[in-house]
């Protein structure tokens, strides 16, 4: 049911800066104050969700013996997809998409560039099979 309450916090704060944003300029400051206050609050949360699945990643991990290694690697891949994420909805939502796209692709690269140690792993394996 946690989603209903963000739903309900989002339209609520939505409704807020609907209201605030109509008067002048000088209340468009406090529906900015608003929109950051939302975005951290969504960002403490989605933290908070992510860490209890890093958890419980890393129990499957050791039951399995996985190397720590490559779990490591994983979770890095995962955070830095989801970060690039946001950054470009965050850039997308005021009215930045082309310094988002940059943020996906640095995402990318360096999605790549951490991956590659796996991607050895596995070419080597290949190469020994053969």
């Amino acid at each position: 049911m946690e989603i209903l309450q963000l739903i309900g916090f989002a339209m609520t704060s939505v409704m807020l800066i609907m209201l605030v944003g109509k008067y002048n300029n000088s209340t468009k400051a406090f529906s900015l104050i608003i929109r950051l206050a939302t975005v951290v609050l969504f960002m403490l949360f989605i933290v908070q969700q992510l860490g209890d699945v890093f958890r419980v990643i890393q129990e499957l991990a050791s039951k399995v013996n996985m190397e720590s290694g490559y779990l490591n690697i994983i979770l890095k891949i995962i955070g830095i997809a989801y970060i690039a994420e946001f950054g470009y909805q965050l850039c997308k939502d005021a009215g930045e998409e082309a310094i988002g796209s940059k943020i996906q692709l640095a995402g990318k690269v360096m999605i790549f560039v951490i991956s590659a140690p796996v991607i050895f792993a596995v070419v080597e394996m290949v190469a020994g099979l053969l």
